[in-house]
């Protein structure tokens, strides 16, 4: 959620007072007509990550069913379409300092370098940023990066590992909804990404300290919403379904022999 610029006041107030700007959290709306002026609705001025990495995804899908119709030149397109996504995430989103994946600011013009804008670092790291990961749209230099964001102690391998905020992210809290507790889904996708290039021992090393240190997962007590990354404990909602099909798939990928 920090990516869509919530942070608290205390917390703003203190990447103030450390050198940042309050502008930098102000999300920007655009104003959709139609050709006589008439007001549609609004669009966020952002370009996310993560919608752009399942397009990634989407259209290499597609050309599997353009081939399985028998339709080649379909089936082309669709491929073509996947690379210029994959060329846009890996060259716009990417953010070479700080070595992970962001959403895009859209500035009034577009970039020399024909991005919509430069990547929003300033609100910090989340799960979008292993986006690129999971639909194996990340090139394996930038995919090495970003796991070593992953497994780095002070920013995503906490006690329960992969939360929603990386630990340096200005607006995180280990008990806020989006803003750093551990979702299950968020979890598997990230484990996923990292096995997809090249890293399965080191998913297999979080997957296991997940299952010991999140609360309740090796007793009889209910599947949770969500947990908090510093101490294990249960947050959210009890018996939470979309948590219980992830653990399915957490034990069928990392726990059963391959």
């Amino acid at each position: 959620a920090a990516v869509f610029g919530f942070i608290d006041k205390e917390q703003l107030d203190k990447y103030v007072a450390n050198g940042g700007k309050r502008s930098d959290w102000t999300v920007k709306f655009a104003e959709n007509r139609s050709q006589d002026g008439t007001l549609l609705g609004y669009s966020l001025l952002q370009e996310s990550v993560d919608q752009a990495s399942y397009m990634y995804s989407d259209n290499h899908y597609l050309a599997e069913m353009a081939t399985i119709l028998g339709k080649p030149e379909e089936a082309k397109r669709y491929r073509q379409l996947a690379q210029q996504l994959a060329d846009y995430i890996n060259t716009c989103m990417f953010d070479p300092t700080t070595q992970f994946y962001y959403d895009v600011r859209i500035e009034d013009k577009p970039l020399a370098n024909g991005c919509a804008g430069k990547p929003i670092v300033e609100r910090g790291k989340g799960p979008e940023g292993w986006s690129p990961l999971f639909n194996g749209a990340a090139t394996q230099a930038n995919a090495d990066a970003v796991v070593k964001v992953m497994l780095g102690p002070k920013e995503f391998n906490t006690f329960v590992p992969l939360g929603t905020a990386a630990l340096t992210n200005p607006a995180f809290g280990a008990d806020i909804y989006w803003r750093g507790r551990v979702w299950v889904d968020q979890f598997w996708f990230g484990l996923k990404g990292m096995e997809r290039y090249g890293y399965r021992d080191d998913a297999l090393k979080l997957a296991d300290t997940f299952f010991r240190h999140a609360k309740g997962l090796t007793t009889d007590g209910p599947i949770q919403e969500n947990y908090n990354p510093l101490t294990g404990a249960q947050q959210g909602a009890p018996n939470f379904s979309w948590s219980a099909a992830h653990l399915f798939m957490l034990y069928n990928d990392f726990f059963r022999k391959q």
